[in-house]
């Protein structure tokens, strides 16, 4: 299973704000002991981070 948790607002909120938004949620996902693997920003105006839980299953947050 592959989840997306959605928790930037969307694309009608500015990317560096979403990035800030974004970030701390991985950084409370880390704290919790998941793995965060890449982010995502190569396609303009998109911002995610690629993450893996503790049992090893993957998610992205944007």
């Amino acid at each position: 299973m592959h989840l997306d948790v959605q928790v930037g607002g969307g694309r009608s909120v500015p990317v560096e704000q979403r990035q800030v938004v974004v970030r701390a949620k991985a950084a409370q996902l880390l704290a919790a002991g998941g793995v965060v693997l890449r982010e995502l920003n190569e396609v303009a105006g998109h911002f995610g981070v690629t993450m893996r839980d503790p049992e090893g299953n993957e998610l992205c947050i944007t």
